[in-house]
């Protein structure tokens, strides 16, 4: 396969910001709240996940960008930002000031007169909590004396739906992530054998990546994970120096980013030994991830718990014999690997919070991956993409039904 892939146009970013901020207007009115602030500073430094869908460059003074469910799109900004603010053209009405941002701010709220402002703070997803506790304080400072000050709510909700609700120029960016994925992983096959180590295995596909020039989707200590064999550690780690050997099981966890939507993907091969195919319990516990996968993506529709979603796959692993996987079915995938976006297809367990309960909106970009392991040969897990429409959902990765056999001379 060629070294280089030819690449779609790169996302316009200007066209992508007046849409996400036109449906960020539609959502606020959706859910009966009147404005949407998000107030940062120094944002090269300290970055709100929020701020990449409403606004792309560096803000340095206190900024306030306001969206409101009546359409106006307000940017508060210290003057010598505003003419980059205005040459964007994102914002309608931008307002430069000198010494302080409160009277600007306070003015604009009482001609908005808003019964409900959200703001970036969240008990449940780190994306949506960009505010940080100084900076909350001195927003509260800044509309101290107003009647505004009792009117701050979470802007989560916004947030959720806003990231989560994916336009099809980001379902578009999506498919080519994952389809470069799948190519850099086909193409990694070829290089399995035994003797590599899995740290060498997952340099090799890292650095195929980036001679393509794909970024990988997560930090590349550990973009890919792989594993071998029942020693391999388990998790979010980086590979190890153990071996591939005959009779043993490779399992990859890998994504690429294309214009800034990643994939996420799990994929496995076997290594025969002697030519013979894998054991009768490998093979069943590839089977049963499978299955468990079909059943989740059946009942994955709008308006769904994501925990009911995760309690089927749960219930075809334990059914079948399994113990129940210690991590969440799926989450949601964007600009981020783990895109926040509301719900997540987890169980009920505390350090979930609320987003098992969250419901599943079209548009959502989710991962599929139960994992079984098998104390004698490892991991058995497989990660699928799929894509919420309005009658269920679309997988937007190739499923891998087989394990594949690699043969090796003796």
């Amino acid at each position: 396969m060629s070294s280089t892939i030819d690449r779609e146009p790169t996302l316009d970013a200007r066209k992508f910001l007046i849409a996400k901020t036109d449906q960020a207007t539609e959502i606020l009115k959706e859910k009966g709240i009147d404005v949407w602030i998000t107030y940062v500073r120094e944002s090269i430094a300290n970055v709100d996940p929020a701020l990449e869908l409403i606004f792309d460059g560096d803000l340095t003074w206190e900024s306030a960008l306001i969206l409101t469910a009546d359409g106006e799109k307000i940017a508060i900004v210290g003057v010598h930002d505003a003419p980059e603010m205005e040459e964007a053209g994102i914002y309608k009405r931008v307002i430069g000031y000198r010494e302080g941002i409160s009277e600007p701010l306070v003015n604009t709220m009482a001609r908005i007169n808003p019964h409900s402002i959200a703001v970036n703070i969240s008990e449940n997803d780190p994306l949506a909590d960009g505010l940080g506790a100084g900076l909350h304080r001195l927003l509260l400072r800044r509309l101290e004396g107003t009647i505004h000050e009792d009117n701050l709510v979470s802007a989560e909700d916004v947030i959720w739906s806003l990231r989560g609700r994916k336009l099809p120029v980001e379902v578009d960016a999506i498919r080519s992530a994952i389809r470069h994925t799948e190519e850099l992983l086909d193409q990694a096959a070829a290089d399995l054998r035994p003797g590599l180590a899995a740290r060498d295995f997952a340099t090799g596909i890292r650095e195929s990546a980036s001679m393509r020039g794909l970024p990988c989707a997560w930090t590349p200590k550990m973009c890919p994970i792989v594993s071998t064999g029942a020693a391999s550690k388990v998790g979010h780690v980086s590979p190890g120096a153990e071996t591939i050997g005959p009779g043993s099981l490779v399992h990859v966890d890998f994504g690429v980013r294309v214009d800034g939507y990643c994939a996420d993907l799990q994929r496995m091969w076997y290594v025969s030994a002697n030519g013979d195919g894998p054991a009768e319990q490998i093979a069943h516990a590839f089977d049963t991830i499978n299955q468990a996968i079909t059943k989740a993506a059946a009942a994955l529709h709008p308006g769904v718990a994501g925990w009911e979603v995760d309690q089927i796959a749960r219930d075809v692993l334990t059914e079948a014999g399994y113990e129940e996987y210690q991590h969440a079915l799926g989450h949601q995938v964007g600009r981020a690997p783990h895109d926040g976006g509301g719900a997540l297809l987890a169980p009920r367990w505390e350090r979930y919070n609320e987003t098992p309960y969250s419901k599943v909106e079209q548009g959502n970009v989710f991962t599929l991956e139960p994992s079984i392991l098998l104390p004698d040969h490892g991991m058995i897990a497989l990660e699928e993409m799929v894509l919420v429409t309005a009658e269920g959902c679309e997988f937007l990765s190739k499923r891998q039904m087989e394990l594949p056999i690699l043969h090796f001379p003796s």
